[in-house]
């Protein structure tokens, strides 16, 4: 210690600094109290002769009569006859002790854990036994009866004077994976994977450089590279890899009954593996060879193995891979990000569907359709997920793993909520909240003519819908994202200002943000057409982008150009097909097309169709195939077919329904459709989804008892509007009219069905529900009603219509 204020007293030793880690010796059966009552310490001495003669018969069992004088640890090691003296005692503990905690190590490496939950909450992951060393090695005899090569080494042959050659556990594209033992590193389990033959000068210096980078890549979800070393019986010799006791995704798949993983466990394996192919093309390289085979799951942990076809993006020569996995421009234009995005969507789609392959067994290229596919038309943003992973155009591919990444939470949130009703916030969105709501109070306005007089429409608006909509969230990789933070609360003016004189500096040339900044900036300030001239000027060098397309769709939208608006929205939902905000856009522009078109009211679809389109009680996958074979064979967005808009519009407002509780405008639209389409009970049900802490359950509720009086009236439907409306409060604004509206669809339904009375004597509210007694009740709810009309003419009109509903009576 180096403290000048502590001193020593004369003579005594300075005490050392400790150089480092030290041993303490721990004996549980020391005495730490000197002052241990004669009596106990008697007991004790007597439990260590016990313990001693215990521990000298357990260790003359083990080494026998024939062990030899002299082994450490043990008590005989002082001769025969001789007393172990007291160091030899505590060596021998320790040494046990040792032994006993590596054995108990090695034992449990294998006990089963809890599951472990992954993908922001949403999946548990279930914990996955080890396989056992032995269990993985398999005889290359049947390999061998198919044409392939025989293992170059057999079982004991010994590699670089270090790996004992166990046996083989696979056969790849560069030959047989070897299971060794590690005689160097207290017996540690490798996999011995052969490298590349240098058959030229190239492919040497490829091979070198391969090592290289192999050696320097450390990712937890990729396996360890431990060594390269060179056999003279393979050529291009060995890497040395961390074997991982597991079974593969394939493995996986393949013990499911129906030979597919359930989907929400496909993806969130997938997401799990992501960040480590993210390391990679961090680090330049790709990983080329993404399939289940190459992905194993151990304990609560996800990997990559068999790194053999790793290489440089944009690396040329052998670029090694499987067919029906690698992307098909790999061979014209080498590996890429976009290559290694197309294979995770085929491993998605093996892992979870039942692909075509040929007579050999190789997965067919493309993708089978809704149509023909259940689960694909089960989760329809799963299918198209999977279509811009695997786009034959590399540049319609994601551009990142980041960007797949969030696409594949949000898909996985609707999997969920379709699958079980579960509902997930969007932790990975690309977009705000719904900024307000649309067509959720224009059936309750309508009630309202009864206060005033004033006739009013149930039709939604461009407008409306547009200021409804989510906006998107600012890029924060982009150079302009600091200045448009700190411009986003200033006035749309200022701010169209302040990005006019950004976009004339070389500093944000290269910005997307800016130029698309100051279309928002024009539309808040009512220049649509301006925005739609300057969207034009940015097409070539942003057309790609999605927020020009979405931006190019609010500015048809506004300007009541629904075919535009709709082609946009639709390559948004292409590009970002996890997000709900172009399903919601995008369902709003059909049902603004319907409107257009006179349909809005018009029944035009099967009601098995219509029903599990919705998602509140069944889906799509219990629809025939024949049904979408001539309905909608090529299940597109861009339709101007008023049977499609309608099925459309009812899957897209169902689904963003099903899985954003707070988009409340999806659950009044779903059930405009649904009414349409005389699903009366659906509808209901749609809007009885609205929680009870929301601000709109109130109008929910109205809404629901209006429903339940259109279309074709029943006793019952009429009895439960009424039951609906009484729970209400009746300090409620639209009470009376609601009131009304409930009592004249009864009287209707009486003089409809020419009786006096319903079949059942119970009330309806106050009144009987007879003819007679629901007159007297409209005649006295009226008159409640014009004491709160605005205006007197309204006032004496209400009074009026009392008097025409009010029967005849001699007093």
């Amino acid at each position: 210690m180096n403290n000048p204020d502590l001193e020593f007293p004369e003579g005594l030793p300075e005490p050392e600094e400790p150089a480092g880690t030290q041993a303490v010796h721990f004996d549980p059966f020391a005495d730490e109290d000197d002052d241990i009552d004669p009596g106990i310490s008697a007991l004790l001495e007597d439990l260590g002769h016990l313990r001693e003669q215990h521990e000298a018969h357990t260790q003359a069992t083990v080494t026998g009569p024939a062990a030899p004088i002299g082994t450490v640890g043990t008590a005989a090691a002082a001769g025969p006859g001789t007393e172990p003296t007291a160091g030899q005692k505590r060596d021998d503990t320790s040494a046990r002790a040792r032994q006993l905690a590596l054995s108990t190590f090695r034992q449990r490496r294998g006990a089963e854990r809890g599951d472990r939950t992954v993908a922001d909450g949403m999946v548990d992951l279930p914990f996955v036994v080890p396989t056992r060393p032995e269990d993985a090695l398999r005889d290359p005899a049947e390999a061998e009866a198919q044409g392939v090569p025989a293992p170059q080494l057999r079982t004991g042959d010994m590699v670089a004077g270090q790996y004992e050659i166990l046996g083989v556990i696979a056969h790849g594209g560069m030959g047989w994976i070897y299971l060794a033992n590690d005689h160097f590193v207290s017996g540690r389990l490798v996999v011995l994977k052969g490298l590349q033959s240098e058959k030229s000068s190239d492919e040497q210096g490829a091979a070198v450089a391969e090592r290289d980078f192999l050696s320097d890549i450390t990712h937890p979800g990729i396996v360890k590279i431990y060594n390269f070393i060179d056999d003279p019986r393979v050529p291009g010799g060995f890497i040395v890899m961390e074997y991982v006791g597991g079974p593969s995704l394939r493995a996986r798949r393949n013990e499911q009954e129906n030979g597919v993983l359930p989907l929400d466990l496909a993806m969130a394996y997938i997401i799990e593996i992501l960040p480590a192919l993210d390391y990679l093309h961090s680090r330049g390289v790709v990983y080329n060879d993404l399939k289940p085979d190459n992905i194993v799951v151990t304990e609560d942990q996800v990997k990559l193995i068999d790194l053999g076809a790793v290489s440089g993006i944009g690396a040329y020569g052998f670029i090694y891979g499987t067919k029906g996995f690698q992307a098909p421009e790999v061979g014209a234009q080498g590996p890429s990000v976009a290559s290694d995005i197309y294979t995770v969507g085929r491993a998605l789609a093996s892992l979870t569907v039942h692909l075509p392959k040929d007579a050999s067994g190789v997965y067919l290229p493309g993708l089978p359709d809704p149509g023909e596919e259940p689960l694909f038309r089960k989760h329809l943003s799963f299918y198209r997920l999977l279509q811009r992973c695997t786009a034959a155009d590399p540049a319609q591919r994601f551009r990142n793993i980041d960007e797949l990444s969030t696409q594949l939470h949000g898909v996985l949130r609707e999997v969920i909520a379709v699958r079980s009703g579960m509902q997930y916030p969007a932790q990975h969105s690309l977009f705000s909240p719904q900024r307000t709501t649309f067509g959720t109070k224009h059936l309750v306005f309508r009630t309202d003519q009864l206060i005033d007089g004033i006739d009013r429409t149930v039709r939604i608006t461009a407008p409306e819908v547009v200021s409804a909509l989510p906006a998107p969230l600012i890029d924060r990789t982009d150079v302009g994202a600091p200045m448009l933070s700190g411009s986003s609360y200033t006035e749309p003016q200022e701010a169209l200002e302040t990005l006019r004189q950004a976009m004339k500096t070389s500093e944000y040339e290269h910005s997307a943000e800016i130029p698309l900044g100051v279309v928002r900036a024009m539309l808040d300030l009512g220049f649509t057409g301006q925005a739609r001239t300057w969207l034009s000027s940015l097409e070539d060098a942003l057309g790609h982008d999605w927020r020009f397309q979405w931006y190019s769709g609010v500015t048809a939208l506004l300007l009541d150009d629904y075919a535009p608006a709709q082609q946009h929205f639709a390559e948004v939902l292409n590009i970002l097909p996890g997000e709900a905000a172009p399903k919601l856009a995008l369902a709003a522009v059909d049902e603004l097309i319907l409107q257009h078109l006179g349909h809005h009211h018009a029944a035009l679809l099967p009601d098995k169709v219509s029903r599990s389109a919705s998602l509140l009680s069944t889906n799509l996958e219990a629809v025939d195939a024949e049904v979408f074979a001539e309905f909608n064979p090529e299940w597109t967005h861009i339709t101007q077919d008023p049977a499609v808009l309608r099925f459309n519009t009812i899957g897209l407002y169902g689904l963003v329904w099903a899985t954003n509780p707070t988009t409340v405008s999806s659950a009044f639209g779903l059930a405009r459709q649904l009414m349409a389409e005389g699903q009366i009970e659906m509808a209901v049900a749609a809007l009885d989804r609205v929680p009870q802490a929301s601000r709109h359950h109130r109008m929910a509720q109205l809404t629901t008892i209006l429903q339940l009086i259109s279309g074709t009236l029943t006793e019952s439907r009429i009895r439960r509007a009424a039951r609906r409306l009484e729970e209400i409060p009746t300090n409620e604004p639209r009470f009376l009219q609601i009131k009304i509206a409930v009592m004249s669809a009864g009287l209707n339904f009486l003089r409809d069905a020419g009786v006096e009375s319903a079949a059942s004597p119970n009330d309806l509210f106050e009144y009987p529900f007879t003819q007679r007694g629901l007159r007297y009740g409209l005649a006295y709810t009226l008159r409640q009603q014009a004491r709160q009309a605005p205006f007197a003419r309204h006032r004496y009109a209400l009074v009026d219509l009392a008097n025409q509903v009010r029967p005849v009576t001699w007093f």
